[in-house]
């Protein structure tokens, strides 16, 4: 396998220098708090200098493994795969983002790859659901992917005449600018991803109806390309999740993932208590925890220049309402 074409891994552990501080424009998420903290003063100088300057880890994954996926074949989440994974892994699309937990869980899958937010439409909240309820699943690796929604529909369409577009909804809502401007009066229609949407155009054999895909599905499925980038935004990003069914032994990695079950009014202490000592709040995502009004499952994701030192992980484990989802590194 590789990671983000970066060559075969020998053994289970790849490492490399990597840049983690992408400052990317991701709707939710906030950046900033730092400071010191007397938890950090027993590591000597030398000790945190050698700390920040070493080689940061990519990812600790077996030279062949298996992937499971959003399909069909052609999705933004495969494209996320093989720039992570490589070509020469056993991809296994599936229906839906459970499925691919599920295989994970019953191991029939070493890892999935979970689409978790884009830069236009916001956190995906059904796969971040998905992922909480999966359970005893942690966080191995990011991807971030710049999306490029295309129109695309048979040989021949006339725009003009079409009443119905297809797409998955963060393809509809990433799209909408452009689809009131120009298709204001066709039906949209979600998906159960991009690539279903080309799937279905191309096999109905109706001219009036289109899809919004990655452009590679517009070959995969014999489509003409009717409007390239109808997001119309060169920061449009989608960043995904790798997951397994463990979490990375290495200290180095510069970001973690942490879930709190907790009152709205617990989250500035508990966020405080974390972002001490060169640790920083990169997002944090909400979902109803189902018990009462005002209690939410959160992700709470950190960052570190330089990378979690194992005594820094070990702080953050240490605090009583996170449980860890992992360090992992994000890569473009």
């Amino acid at each position: 396998m590789s990671v983000a074409g970066g060559g075969s891994i020998v053994g289970k552990v790849l490492a490399g220098l990597i840049v983690l501080s992408l400052g990317l424009p991701m709707v939710g998420c906030a950046r900033g708090q730092g400071g010191t903290s007397d938890g950090d003063a027993g590591m000597t100088v030398a000790a945190e200098s050698a700390a920040q300057t070493a080689p940061a880890p990519v990812a600790e994954i077996d030279d062949v493994t298996t992937v499971a996926y959003l399909g069909p074949a052609g999705t933004y989440t495969e494209e996320a795969t093989k720039l992570f994974f490589g070509n020469n892994d056993e991809l296994k699309p599936q229906e839906t983002v459970s499925d691919a937990l599920a295989l994970v869980k019953e191991g029939a899958a070493a890892y999935a790859v979970v689409p978790q937010e884009n830069t236009l439409g916001g956190p995906v909240t059904d796969y971040i659901d998905a992922l909480l309820d999966a359970g005893d699943v942690r966080v191995v690796g990011e991807v971030v992917l710049p999306i490029r929604q295309t129109l695309m529909g048979l040989p021949g369409t006339d725009l003009s005449k079409v009443t119905r577009v297809y797409s998955h909804k963060q393809g509809l809502a990433q799209s909408a600018a452009w689809l009131d401007e120009n298709l204001a009066s066709a039906k949209r229609e979600e998906k159960a991803s991009t690539a279903a949407a080309a799937k279905e155009v191309a096999e109905g054999g109706d001219a009036t109806a289109v899809a919004i895909a990655a452009p590679g599905a517009a070959e995969l499925y014999g489509l003409e390309v009717l409007q390239e980038n109808v997001s119309q935004s060169e920061a449009n990003k989608t960043r995904f999740y790798v997951v397994s069914r463990t979490a990375n032994e290495l200290s180095g990695y510069g970001c973690a993932a942490f879930v709190a079950d907790i009152s709205a009014d617990e989250l500035p202490g508990i966020l405080e208590e974390a972002c001490v000592g060169g640790t920083k709040l990169l997002c944090v995502h909400d979902r109803p925890e189902g018990s009462a009004l005002g209690n939410y499952r959160y992700i709470i994701e950190l960052e570190r220049d330089g990378g979690f030192t194992e005594r820094e992980l070990a702080r953050l484990q240490g605090i009583e309402q996170l449980e860890y989802l992992g360090s992992y590194a994000r890569i473009e």
